[in-house]
């Protein structure tokens, strides 16, 4: 009797052994928000109405800090940064030259954000002054950044949950003398050992409802660079989806914290901006034994801003007809059907293999 229970004990112990072990499986959140403007042009930098006078009164936590429950939840958020942290260069009559003073820097950090793409076309706002300022008042934030641009090509790393993700930017405007640094870019991230690699592009016809060639260009571009998520800026309205070989790329998210406009009318479509809206994506990235498997995407819709008809430079979550609006928009230039959002849970889409 005790022998057969010693033969069954071994047997089961060599069985389990044998046994390969299960893969760890790790997840990755980024959120990816649109464009950010924490400053304003100089005409309107000292009136009431101006996003200055708002982050004044009301602190640096403020811009951020109705998103927080997306933002703050994540381990990465990525923005589109579009105006310039300086205060030393001559003043400006341009309504679009935009800069935010170097202290105002403290708004991302407050606001939970790690990385500050740098590819398009405000950066070169104030010349290579504020970009020298721009750069030296990140890095000294601890904000990363990344962005092939008039005055330089930059990518960056965050290291989390012991993986690497790499950020590049582009904008097509500065690509054709900058494309072979963007590769290089590309090859920095991976000779660095980065399993994801997200790109941020700076393209489209602003207030289109829907994306245009150019995106799909540099798609062709950009994948085979390596490539595994692409999200898109300077529309300041939501456009759509596209999936293709495990790559998502979202043509437009929208405005974000948006200095730039001080009422929530875009000036060319008779409809509210507010209506028209925006969107936060929630890319969730599945690591197994520390190896990429895919992602899925959340969409949020958001205002840009919480009053009407002013901007208070403060972005809300919408939910009910609002949110539903937002999704419709984003449906009409997506060639697929995108699961529906709830509310509380956002629209949360099918998840996407690795296919490389």
């Amino acid at each position: 009797m005790k022998r057969g229970l010693i033969f069954f004990l071994a047997l089961a112990l060599a069985l389990a052994l044998a046994a390969p072990a299960l893969a760890e499986t790790t997840v990755v959140r980024v959120s990816c928000t649109g464009d950010v403007m924490l400053g304003c042009n100089d005409r309107v930098r000292d009136q009431d109405y101006s996003i200055r006078h708002y982050i004044d009164q009301y602190g640096f936590a403020y811009p951020f800090e109705k998103i927080q429950s997306i933002i703050g939840q994540d381990d990465i958020t990525l923005v589109n940064l579009e105006c310039v942290f300086n205060s030393t260069e001559p003043a400006s009559t341009s309504q679009l030259r935009f800069r935010a003073p170097e202290t105002y820097v403290q708004a991302l950090v407050e606001g939970s954000i790690e990385v500050a793409n740098l590819a398009n076309n405000h950066f070169s706002d104030f010349g290579m002054a504020a970009h020298n300022t721009t750069v030296q008042t990140l890095a000294a934030a601890g904000i990363k950044y990344c962005g092939s641009t008039e005055y330089g090509s930059y990518a960056c790393y965050v290291d989390v949950k012991g993986v690497r993700i790499g950020f590049v930017g582009v904008i097509p405007l500065w690509f054709k003398d900058h494309a072979r640094d963007t590769e290089k870019c590309f090859q920095q991230l991976k000779d660095a050992g980065c399993q994801v690699i997200i790109a941020s592009l700076h393209c489209g016809t602003e207030y289109n409802e829907t994306h245009g060639n150019m995106h799909n260009n540099y798609f062709n571009k950009l994948v085979p660079m390596g490539a595994n998520i692409i999200v898109g800026n300077h529309p300041h309205v939501p456009q759509g989806v596209f999936v293709k070989d495990g790559v998502t790329q979202i043509y437009s998210l929208g405005n974000n914290v948006f200095g730039g406009n001080t009422g929530v009318h875009d000036g060319r479509n008779p409809e509210s901006i507010q209506y028209v809206g925006a969107t936060i994506a929630t890319f969730d990235l599945y690591f197994e034994d520390g190896v990429y498997t895919g992602h899925q995407l959340t969409l949020w819709p958001i205002h840009f801003s919480g009053t009407l008809p002013e901007n208070n430079y403060q972005p809300v979550l919408v939910q009910g007809e609002d949110a539903q609006k937002i999704m419709r928009r984003i449906q009409n230039d997506t060639d697929f059907r995108l699961n529906p959002y709830v509310d509380g849970q956002g629209a949360v889409q099918d998840f996407v293999p690795w296919e490389k």
